[in-house]
């Protein structure tokens, strides 16, 4: 078409997967876990200051994840697609695991606990965002989803790496964002979020997207 170029071809193509996987990442936010029972423990019993501390500190986290796993996939399917093809395989089961135990009834006790264990020990901001940082930076999860979706979410004609670095933007702005909300709103946001009925259909939606994922995952493991 005239006056059309690629890269305007190429934009909505680009544009829809972003929308896609922040939907998926939402689900993901949204679920009460360690994050989320660290940060409303530390808005409710410490102050705001030390809660919106462990946020940035979640965000740094996701950070971190995102640049390693951008430039890691990148230079692994490169390297060895046989490698790259085990660690697929290895993150569909754990998935697949994940998502079964969510689907069981009591599923995010453990995590709220441990959220909970984690606040106790804190008294300020700088030491907030550092036990968000270290929560985040040992969650084998974020890594694993970040591998799934990366791959997954990643449209034809675009370069890998800063795509992927995108997505890892969209993860850090709304996890920080979510999770500033909870440190600001801890006391009723956090009522709401305790809440058996809410913490039961969050944790069978997250199931039910971590299946879903590990599914995908499998599924474009197979040869063609």
């Amino acid at each position: 078409m005239p006056g059309v170029t690629e890269q305007d071809q190429v934009m909505p193509h680009a544009f829809l997967p972003i929308l896609t996987f922040a939907a998926a990442w939402g689900v993901l936010v949204l679920t009460p876990g360690t994050e989320t029972a660290l940060v409303i423990r530390l808005g409710m019993n410490v102050g705001h200051k030390a809660a919106l501390g462990a946020a940035l500190g979640t965000g740094t986290g996701l950070a971190i994840w995102g640049a390693g796993t951008a430039f890691g996939v990148s230079a692994l399917v490169a390297a060895s697609p046989t490698l790259y093809l085990a660690l697929q395989w290895a993150g569909a089961f754990y998935l697949a695991y994940l998502g079964i135990r969510l689907l069981m009834p009591s599923a995010g006790v453990h995590d709220q606990a441990e959220g909970a264990a984690q606040a106790s020990q804190i008294t300020s901001m700088g030491a907030g965002y550092q036990r968000g940082l270290l929560t985040t930076c040992l969650n084998p999860l974020v890594g694993v989803f970040d591998l799934t979706a990366f791959a997954q979410f990643i449209p034809a004609g675009v370069e890998r790496v800063s795509y992927s670095l995108l997505l890892a933007g969209v993860q850090v702005v709304m996890a920080v964002a979510w999770y500033a909300a909870l440190a600001c709103l801890a006391f009723s946001l956090g009522r709401v979020l305790s809440s058996p009925r809410v913490v039961r259909a969050l944790d069978m939606l997250t199931g039910g997207v971590f299946i879903y994922f590990a599914l995908r995952l499998a599924l474009s493991g197979l040869p063609a």
